[in-house]
């Protein structure tokens, strides 16, 4: 029995897959009327047919940053109205890089037409800058790598997600020598659908381009206590005009994100909404073992959501009013 909140959890650029949603999309109509909403924004403002381009594209590599970057918020929106229509409400909202975007829906900071043509505007600041580069998850590592290595191959350290699992990003130039060293240390490494070099000095450019279209927004309303900064890892009072643009370009630590809401207002249930359920493996692996709180993911690579959607009801059952 879970005696705890809810938490619902949003990823960010690399959790993205081609089909992402797609049961979704066929068998629940409020999923479908979401997607087919923000598909009439991206259709108006990048040309581009967002249905077409997930759903009936292949398996061709999906990294087009123009895409995939309001693909991830239309689905996560999405996920968050089917929690809706089924009367499945959080205490706490935490969003992981781009995961922020629908998280601060979540939180009353903005629409979700706000987040999903920010988004769009993002996309199209850091693809205009050009600059380009790589992100790659280091899997298994006994300890990080040392910062002068990383340096010296023109990388950062990106994000921490549990230990001996973290995110680097940057420069390409250098790439094949760096996956040499960490061959020669039988380092497990998984190259991330990630064109640009996110939460890295690297994306600077782009994102001062991106601050422009934030101003017009105005201040951002105060977030309120249920919403918990990816970027910071704690509540906050108040957001700064650039927080939208701050989180693509800064370093993230999930860990602690988890340890102050395990701290703060633990145990919870995880309820993972991004497109790929990694951040609730990130979060088992981040739980003390004295926990009582759990994770569970709905969209999987496997298409199982329907089994999810199940299995997370048998869980809420569970709780007491």
């Amino acid at each position: 029995m879970i005696n705890g909140k809810i938490a619902f959890l949003f990823s960010g650029q690399g959790s993205q897959t081609r089909c992402m949603g797609q049961k979704l999309f066929e068998n629940h109509p409020v999923f479908r009327a979401s997607m087919e909403h923000s598909h009439a924004i991206v259709q108006q403002q990048l040309n581009r047919n967002l249905i077409d381009e997930l759903y009936h594209s292949g398996t061709a590599v999906f990294d087009d940053i123009l895409i995939t970057h309001p693909a991830i918020v239309a689905v996560e929106l999405a996920m968050y109205e089917l929690m809706r229509a089924l009367d499945i409400t959080c205490d706490y909202v935490l969003g992981n890089s781009l995961g922020e975007f629908a998280a601060g829906v979540v939180a009353g900071i903005w629409t979700a037409d706000n987040a999903l043509e920010m988004a769009i505007e993002q996309a199209k600041s850091i693809s205009r800058s050009n600059d380009t580069g790589v992100m790659l998850s280091i899997i298994c590592a006994k300890e990080k790598i040392p910062e002068a290595l990383l340096e010296r191959h023109g990388l950062f350290l990106a994000t921490d997600n549990f230990e001996g699992h973290f995110t680097v990003s940057g420069s390409s130039l250098h790439l094949d020598s760096f996956l040499s060293v960490l061959d020669q240390q039988k380092i497990q490494y998984v190259l991330l659908p990630v064109k640009y070099p996110f939460h890295s000095p690297l994306i600077e450019m782009g994102c001062k381009t991106f601050d422009y279209s934030l101003a017009h927004l105005g201040t951002f309303p105060d977030p309120g206590s249920c919403f918990i900064s990816g970027l910071k890892g704690e509540s906050l009072s108040s957001l700064p005009q650039s927080y939208f643009s701050d989180i693509a370009r800064g370093y993230i630590d999930f860990p602690k994100a988890i340890n102050y809401m395990e701290q703060t207002a633990g145990p919870f249930l995880y309820i993972d909404l991004g497109p790929s359920g990694t951040l609730a493996t990130f979060v088992k692996y981040n739980l003390p073992l004295s926990s009582a709180s759990k994770s569970i993911p709905i969209m999987t690579p496997y298409k199982r959501e329907a089994e999810q959607l199940d299995k997370l009801s048998r869980i809420l059952n569970l709780i007491p009013d």
